[in-house]
């Protein structure tokens, strides 16, 4: 080899080393504290997320079921669903609910729980995205139907407009909530960041949504978002696994 060219390699390939430190120096470690602004995460309701490996969800889904088998005999739970995501079967999403604060925090502690995500976590393509909840405008909390079509929706105000997201939110929950096929319609808002929303709609049918989505309100609904939003509308589409 030329001693030009063997220059021209060693360049480059010094050239791939610094830009692969550099990109490993821009990841930054979580943060310690909440975010300026944040209160304490409080709330009786986790709406939590689980993305794995493509291929590894039946180890998941059995992880996750053993978790819940276990937290279901922990004092003060109410109801624990777990949810796969219809187009994204290597999503999970899992719905908690307490009977009071206290008892989740207590969850947290658990030894069944802290074995649960460790098995999970050599299959985890991201974090254990765990989000505690308070209700903003919630329903009478029905069970929900083996066959049902869930859909979950993070929306996010700007906070100048949150007061009158959840304003918009409460409206748009109550006229839900008459649909036909509406099992429940529930908005949460999340405990550490009031600004975020969470959506949690159980229907009856995935005809049933569909009616939903092109109904008026929901119209109004979305074309009043986009100018006080401050992200897209994130909608989610889960089955409830047994």
């Amino acid at each position: 080899m030329m001693p030009q060219r063997r220059n021209i390699l060693a360049g480059l390939a010094a050239s791939i080393a610094l830009a692969s430190q550099q990109v490993g120096a821009q990841m930054l470690p979580p943060p310690t504290g909440l975010p300026a602004g944040s209160v304490e995460p409080i709330g009786n309701h986790v709406v939590s997320y689980i993305e794995v490996e493509p291929g590894s969800e039946d180890k998941a889904v059995a992880i996750v079921r053993a978790m819940r088998t276990a937290s279901l005999k922990d004092a003060g739970i109410k109801s624990f669903v777990i949810l796969q995501r219809i187009n994204s079967p290597h999503h999970f999403s899992v719905l908690e609910e307490w009977a009071y604060n206290a008892a989740r925090r207590t969850h947290l502690t658990q030894p069944h729980l802290t074995a649960a995500r460790e098995q999970l976590a050599p299959f985890l393509t991201g974090p254990y995205d765990e989000r505690p909840h308070r209700p903003l405008a919630t329903g009478p909390a029905k069970p929900f139907p083996n066959d049902a079509m869930v859909a979950i929706t993070h929306v996010d105000f700007v906070p100048t407009y949150r007061e009158d997201g959840e304003k918009m939110l409460g409206m748009l929950a109550e006229a839900s909530r008459a649909e036909p096929g509406a099992a429940r319609f529930d908005v949460l808002t999340q405990a550490s960041r009031p600004n975020h929303m969470t959506l949690v709609e159980v229907w009856q049918s995935s005809d049933a949504w569909r009616k939903h989505v092109i109904s008026k309100h929901a119209r109004d609904f979305r074309h009043s978002l986009l100018p006080r939003s401050g992200s897209v509308y994130d909608e989610r589409l889960y089955r409830m696994l047994d």
